[in-house]
């Protein structure tokens, strides 16, 4: 997405408003380290606030400014990490587990000539990088990601050894499951006459409560009366990456559709696995063969990204809500949250 600002305006309280209207991330692109440098010593309130998540690719240049982040993006990191810490608690108990690896998601910060926050990852106990790394991008495009992956197999020393990426793409068209031999056909009504969505809209007056506008857009796209869904036609594809032999480049060494899921099964693979000596490196328990692998089954993955698509939709029409609030003129942008909560519980006229 293109930064409505520049970067040497970027303030707090302008990302603060930011956030509050987009998600996925915002980049800012050709920003040298210089320019970066300068950013943070004339917005330290920024650096400082745990609010905020900004990354820097010096690989590209890119400054990244975090948004909220939808549940379906965050769906790789909860089936990543839920599967790691099963399959090495099954295999060594939860207390040697716990000793072994630190398996987490977006929370530190590894610095260095880049800035960077994994949405999900393995870190073996003093290790500076992770071993094993995971990005999904929603609203970054592949090759943006591809750029996360180097980034981390070719500037780590070695020590991130797997980059897994799970690239989603949204299409809001109405009819793109269509034929695209064939036109969408036009909604007919009445002459005069209006569409549900439009009768909720003009509906909205100073008694309207954001949670029940809200439940009736959940409502209008459950039964698809929606002009634009509240979440489009998902792709989603995952990528396994790996640096090559030389280390100068990187490698798929695996790919598998997601979404959609293909309807006749083709005999593709199932699942996709991750080795000891990858995920631990030199601390492999004694005994241990480094060759076993942990197996990531791709239908599971599958279950997590659908089940996460209606917490998805519900951020959406909340926002959606407030939108509508906002330009019929009864939503003050700057209510604190517990006047909004007095709000939801005891609309004007109530």
């Amino acid at each position: 997405m293109e930064p409505r600002l520049s970067l040497r305006d970027l303030s707090h309280e302008q990302i603060l408003k930011l956030q509050a209207d987009h998600e996925g991330s915002i980049i800012f692109p050709n920003v040298s380290p210089k320019d970066l440098g300068g950013w943070k010593k004339k917005h330290p309130q920024v650096i400082e606030s745990t609010k905020i998540r900004h990354e820097y690719n010096f690989l590209t240049g890119s400054l990244v400014i975090k948004c909220m982040p939808m549940a379906t993006h965050d769906s790789l990191q909860t089936f990543f990490n839920g599967t790691v810490l099963l399959s090495l608690s099954e295999k060594f108990g939860m207390s040697q587990t716990l000793s072994l690896v630190t398996v987490g998601s977006g929370t530190s910060d590894w610095t260095g000539s880049s800035e960077k926050l994994p949405d999900a990852y393995v870190k073996l106990p003093g290790a500076e990088f992770p071993s094993v790394v995971c990005e999904a991008g929603w609203a970054e495009g592949h090759e943006e990601l591809m750029n996360d992956a180097r980034l981390w197999l070719l500037h780590t020393d070695g020590q991130t050894r797997i980059v897994l990426v799970v690239s989603f793409t949204e299409n809001t068209l109405k009819h793109s499951l269509q034929a695209a031999n064939e036109e969408p056909e036009e909604e007919v009504r009445p002459h005069g006459s209006t569409s549900e969505e439009e009768t909720v809209v003009d509906s909205i007056d100073g008694a309207t409560n954001l949670n029940d506008l809200a439940n009736n857009l959940m409502d209008l796209n459950r039964r698809d009366k929606l002009r634009q869904p509240l979440v489009g036609n998902l792709s989603a594809t995952l990528h396994v990456y790996r640096a090559n032999e030389d280390g100068r480049d990187i490698v798929q060494s695996f790919e598998a559709t997601l979404l959609p899921q293909p309807v006749v099964d083709g005999g593709g693979p199932k699942e996709f696995g991750i080795t000891m000596e990858e995920l631990l490196g030199d601390s492999v328990p004694e005994g241990q063969d480094p060759g076993d692998r942990i197996m990531f089954c791709l239908e599971n993955l599958r279950d997590f990204i659908r089940r996460s698509i209606p917490d998805t939709e519900r951020v959406r029409a909340t926002r959606r809500a407030k939108k509508l609030l906002r330009m019929a003129g009864v939503w003050e942008e700057e209510e604190t949250f517990a006047q909004s909560k007095r709000r939801c519980r005891n609309p004007p006229g109530a």
